[in-house]
């Protein structure tokens, strides 16, 4: 074979191979577009869930919390004589802050979210009609917190209607009537408390839970480990507009989104405020309950929450 014949077919192989490696370098980048074309379109239909749930989208790593954690427990030891349990928990790696941990407090109104997590379920198995409007009773109306009762008995609205309510306006005759729709629907086991494996204590009349167990019914939304995503991710838009502004989010900034849920208890002064912080990049997770009055809870768990995240934003 002559030095030329041989050079043609080496210039032939080798646009041969380069022809190659560019569809390949095509294909890859048209996958790579792809997946983030798909990744953004996740993220924009459930941008209150996890990225964890949707793909990979690595956040930023907090290493040192002891400075947070030493802040934090001074604060709660100046009100050291009262009943306490309080929760962090950063998001992305899971580095977690507890005080009073084992200290039970009444959940008061936060018991409303896993009510409302059951009826979602239900209507995921196809036993209740979410959407489909029904009458409400007298036996359902309260005027304790809420301002549904103000219609009377005999107005109408739908299951889904009526847990905007709960989760919203924290509304007690939305409650009522989620409840008593619930009825024997589902079974112990598949209720959400029991699936999270939350100790379900009762002390004089009234649910009590822990911060820390608290914590794990807002992260079951958040990856959307109990619920199917659209699911979790309406309960998390329906808390993010909650009409309680007086603790968790009281300092923070409005551009700020927070999904939460507070419980308000006078009677034996158990104030809460629990929630997830969407700190861009850095989310977590909070829980604050304590036992004062009212005003003074408010601007405790308010200075508390601040605390936090001046800590978790600032960080470099």
């Amino acid at each position: 074979m002559t030095n030329s014949v041989t050079s043609r077919i080496l210039g032939i192989l080798c646009v041969l191979l380069l022809l190659g490696n560019i569809g390949w370098v095509v294909r890859r980048n048209s996958s790579s577009d792809t997946g983030a074309q798909n990744l953004a379109a996740q993220q924009h239909q459930f941008p209150l869930l996890s990225s964890d749930v949707l793909a990979d989208n690595p956040n930023d790593i907090l290493i040192n919390f002891v400075p947070l954690r030493k802040s934090l427990q001074q604060k709660f030891d100046a009100v050291k004589d009262t009943k306490q349990s309080f929760y962090f928990e950063y998001l992305p790696d899971g580095t977690s802050i507890r005080i009073g941990a084992d200290q039970q407090l009444i959940a008061a109104s936060l018991i409303k979210v896993p009510l409302v997590m059951n009826l979602y379920k239900a209507a995921e198995l196809h036993r209740v009609n979410i959407d489909q409007p029904m009458t409400v009773t007298d036996s359902e109306l309260d005027n304790a917190y809420g301002t549904l009762w103000q219609r009377g008995a005999g107005f109408t609205m739908t299951l889904r209607e009526a847990a905007k309510y709960a989760l919203e306006q924290s509304d007690n005759t939305a409650t009522h009537f989620i409840y008593d729709h619930m009825q024997n629907v589902l079974s112990y086991d598949e209720q959400s408390l029991a699936r999270l494996d939350v100790d379900q204590n009762i002390e004089n009349g009234q649910a009590v839970i822990t911060a820390r167990a608290y914590s794990s019914v807002l992260k079951a939304l958040y990856f959307s480990s109990y619920l199917e995503k659209k699911d979790s991710q309406e309960m998390l838009d329906r808390l993010s507009h909650s009409a309680e502004t007086d603790r968790l989010t009281k300092q923070l900034p409005a551009s700020v989104k927070v999904s939460h849920k507070n419980g308000v208890y006078n009677t034996a002064w158990a104030e809460s405020d629990c929630g997830i912080v969407y700190v861009p990049r850095r989310p977590y997770v909070i829980c604050a309950m304590v036992g004062l009055p009212e005003d003074e809870a408010d601007r405790f768990i308010a200075d508390v929450s601040k605390t936090v995240y001046d800590f978790v934003s600032t960080q470099k």
